[in-house]
């Protein structure tokens, strides 16, 4: 399919604003968002109350248009703060800015080039990398144009792969996780393409995947890469662990942590040492110190916010944190879990400022 790269800007801010407004209204439509309290006369409440305010107020908000959105993933420019979000009920890609909630627009439509969901997103030297979850291809795009530059497809499909999220190394090799499929893709850098190759078997490893219908059957899931092109990070979901991955021996080894320190870990987001982990429930960004060599980790702090709604993903930029609330929880909901109240209108990614360690 013939690809433009016309992009058409989209009038969200008062969109953006009409959410901000809801979740104070109906924010216990969502399981994900805490409900509000109910009147209240005394004074301790009323600071309780204008304390929540003040918190949903320092979260700009960058509304997504449509009413079947479900976002997933947010990746970053970290040279013009412009960020990239994906649909994963159509595969439509988004792009914004931060610190400008009114300026969100389609970067591609969907169906575009055959990408009719969009999973896990990474970005590095002007090329943006996405997943494509049951469809079983990555597609790798230049940012500046809009072109596809390269489609690369693993032969499986729906019940066989899940695509689920990217990270790219120093390198250029974007590394992709599979959630179903007991596989870490590499997607290698080839003269003007790449290359796909099964890097990793896990198969025999101290990752065990599991078989199940619904959300016990997503295994790994969020990934980051270390800076220094050594290590991988990843996330297992349906035990709430997190493994390092050797990139020069081919190896694969738990992270050490407490019992009980991550729940549902979702997309992973590494700045130095700092990990920050996407939980899908109980809905919050939580960070946590990794040793020197990632192999062992300490929690620092849980963050949630009245405007997260079962997030799923992450992104940093100078400060500020980006937050994609996928409400897959709800009504209509594509992904392993589902609910029974429709999703808020319309879908957002949330921007606060980084959690101090």
């Amino acid at each position: 399919m013939k690809h433009t790269s016309r992009r058409r800007a989209l009038p969200v801010a008062s969109a953006a604003l009409a959410v901000v407004a809801g979740l104070a209204v109906t924010a216990s439509a969502t399981a994900a968002v805490p409900a509000q309290p109910g009147p209240r006369t005394t004074s301790q409440d009323t600071t309780t109350a204008q304390d929540a305010a003040a918190r949903t107020r320092a979260a700009l908000v960058h509304a997504l248009p449509g009413d079947q959105v479900f976002p997933e993933s947010v990746a970053v420019d970290p040279a013009t703060g412009r960020f990239y979000v994906g649909s994963v009920k159509d595969g439509t890609l988004y792009t914004g800015r931060v610190g400008a909630p009114g300026d969100l627009r389609v970067f591609s439509p969907a169906g575009a080039d055959g990408r009719t969901i969009a999973t896990g997103l990474a970005f590095a030297d002007g090329r943006l990398v996405v997943a494509g979850r049951q469809t079983g291809q990555i597609f790798v795009y230049d940012t500046r144009t809009a072109r596809l530059v390269s489609r690369l497809d693993t032969g499986l499909r729906a019940g066989q792969t899940f695509l689920n999220d990217v990270a790219l190394a120093p390198d250029g090799s974007a590394y992709v996780t599979d959630s179903v499929a007991p596989v870490l893709w590499r997607a290698k850098p080839r003269g003007t393409g790449y290359v796909l190759e099964k890097f990793m078997d896990f198969t025999g490893t101290a990752v065990r995947y599991v078989s199940a219908p619904g959300a016990p059957g997503i295994n790994v899931n969020g990934i980051a890469a270390d800076p220094t092109g050594r290590y991988l990070v990843i996330g297992k979901r349906n035990e709430d662990a997190l493994y390092r991955v050797d990139l020069k021996e081919r190896g694969v080894a738990p992270v050490a942590m407490p019992s009980g320190t991550l729940s549902t870990p979702d997309g992973l987001v590494l700045r130095g040492r700092t990990l920050y982990v996407v939980q899908n429930l109980p809905g919050s960004v939580k960070s946590l110190a990794l040793a020197a060599d990632l192999g062992s980790a300490r929690a620092l702090k849980d963050m949630q916010h009245p405007t997260f709604a079962f997030p799923t993903g992450a992104a940093v930029h100078r400060g500020r944190l980006l937050v994609v609330n996928s409400q897959f929880n709800t009504l209509g909901s594509p992904a392993a879990v589902s609910g029974t109240t429709p999703p808020k209108l319309p879908f957002w990614v949330s921007e606060l400022r980084v959690p101090a360690p």
